[in-house]
């Protein structure tokens, strides 16, 4: 859900750059054409080098400087990028395209303000500049300025109305403040202007499935797979899609994607191909493949390796698929979901020499917690601070035990000496290393309280009562209302009332958990 337009926005870029020209030595001009030329055939490191040279015979050339910055740019080299469209700026001010391609590079420096100056000057020295004035709104969103954003969208698309880029972005703010319809609209309006505009079609599947369209969410879905961020590469496997297709008797390769939390969710539909008698060849990140093929005795279970193991090439396969394309039809709308509370199964003995261990010979309820999400680009607005959860230890009867993957020691250590509260931290555990032993760690709490990760996808499919703490922009599997979720009848979903806003949150689960632990 990125904002994005950078390949539309660097083109117009160094096009004006180009023609803004001033100052370069006529002796000069074959050496600038190469490096252009090179540039635009992608082969960064020797345009990089030609317009050194150019600079090397006249430090004066506006356009190497300029150009440099741009080509500094798309090799992530930020400081560098930076110092080049100033050296630029410093020969002449007055040209909006060097203010927005450094407002660009402050920008994914994470430099907000300075990035919002650099687009606004920009503006100021051309009003119409469609390019600066999309950077400029998802500057000021990224600020907090809501509504001053979407204006500046406006804005932008009044300069130019079929600007796929700025409907794609003001689609990501109204989604992400819930207006779920505007959003809608501004996406389709992308992919109307643009048919083949793969992130606007994701942005659009990842909508439609919040709001529970789930037939046509799934359809746009498939997208994902042409967008530039998208984690997960194309398999080689020589089989042919699954398409829906009668599947018994017959031999069905998923592989999975994603992270190991997506990787577990999709895995819920895994039965049903199964049930359908499908015989299941199951392709899946190598922390979970212990899991899994105790979880699916039916199935063949294989470890992700590159290049693919045997068992997943062979002619005996009809079909192969990934994961996530299995819910378009298998999950075509919400009455199609299964009357299964888990699908996951964990180390019953380990289940229980924890329980034993964690319990210490009370009696008490053991209630486990995660309050962070690593995920890179919106883990942050789905994370709490550990001591947010001070409330809940005033509650007897309760043994808190970490649950969160990462080092938590500080953040524990500092929580504990404030409350007096130990949280149970199980050293022999290693969540990410060993997802097989998570898992059995999961299965033996009474309770799973935690924000939106990994955990609650283990937990859930694992059957364990779970408390979803959600943010007011969830992620489409849980979809934008209700308590309750399609994927895991186990999971209790309570969400924010107010963006950023977990107080709230903590004060109904505390008024729960002292009627769980009753």
């Amino acid at each position: 859900m990125a904002n994005s337009g950078s390949r539309r926005e660097r083109r117009q870029q160094k096009k004006l750059a180009k023609k803004s020209g001033g100052g370069q030595a006529a002796d000069i001009g074959a050496v600038l054409e190469g490096a252009l030329a090179d540039q635009q055939a992608g082969r960064l490191d020797e345009a990089e080098q030609a317009y050194r040279q150019a600079l090397s015979q006249d430090p004066k050339a506006f356009v190497a400087h300029v150009n440099l910055g741009v080509v500094l740019h798309d090799q992530g080299r930020l400081e560098d990028a930076a110092e080049s469209f100033d050296n630029a700026l410093a020969i002449n001010p007055d040209v909006a395209e060097v203010h927005y391609g450094l407002g660009l590079v402050l920008q994914d420096r994470d430099e907000k303000a300075d990035a919002e100056a650099a687009f606004r000057r920009a503006v100021e020295i051309n009003p119409d500049y469609a390019e600066a004035l999309n950077g400029l709104a998802i500057a000021l969103e990224k600020q907090g300025h809501r509504e001053q954003a979407a204006a500046t969208f406006e804005r932008a698309l009044t300069a130019d109305p079929g600007f796929a880029e700025a409907h794609n972005n003001l689609g990501n703010l109204q989604h992400r403040h819930g207006n779920l319809e505007e959003a809608l609209a501004a996406f389709r309006r992308a992919i109307e202007i643009n048919p083949e505009y793969a992130e606007a079609h994701r942005n659009l599947s990842h909508v439609l499935l919040l709001a529970g369209r789930l037939d046509e969410g799934w359809k746009e879905f498939r997208w994902r797979w042409r967008c530039r961020d998208f984690p997960s590469a194309t398999r080689p496997f020589p089989q042919p899609p699954w398409t829906g297709e009668p599947v018994d008797g017959k031999t069905v390769l998923v592989w999975g994607e994603q992270g190991v939390g997506d990787e577990v969710h999709f895995a819920a539909m895994v039965p049903d191909l199964i049930d359908a008698g499908a015989k299941v060849v199951l392709e899946c990140e190598h922390r979970l493949a212990p899991l899994f093929g105790r979880s699916f005795p039916e199935a063949k279970c294989v470890a992700l390796e590159n290049p693919p193991a045997a068992e997943t090439m062979g002619d005996d396969i009809y079909f192969q698929v990934p994961s996530g394309n299995l819910g378009q039809w298998l999950r075509p709308d919400l009455d199609s979901f299964p009357d299964r509370v888990s699908y996951l199964v964990a180390d019953e003995d380990r289940v229980a020499e924890l329980k034993d261990r964690y319990r210490d010979g009370t009696g008490d309820r053991l209630v486990g917690i995660a309050w962070i999400s690593k995920n890179p680009e919106i883990g942050k607005d789905k994370s709490m601070a550990l001591a947010d959860w001070r409330p809940l230890t005033e509650i007897e009867g309760i043994r808190f035990v970490d649950l969160q993957y990462g080092d938590t020691a500080d953040e524990r250590a500092e929580f504990e000496r404030e409350t007096g509260t130990l949280i149970i931290h199980d050293d022999a555990i290693d969540q990410m290393a060993d997802v097989d032993a998570f898992a059995a760690q999961v299965a033996a709490m009474d309770l799973v309280i935690s924000v939106s990760n990994t955990t609650v996808h283990l937990s859930g499919a694992l059957g364990v009562p779970t408390w979803v703490l959600l943010n007011t922009l969830p992620l489409c599997v849980w979809m934008a209302e209700g308590e309750d979720s399609p994927w895991y009848p186990s999971l209790r979903l309570i969400r924010q009332s107010e963006a950023g806003e977990w107080a709230d949150v903590i004060g109904r689960v505390v008024v729960a958990l002292e009627d769980f632990r009753r």
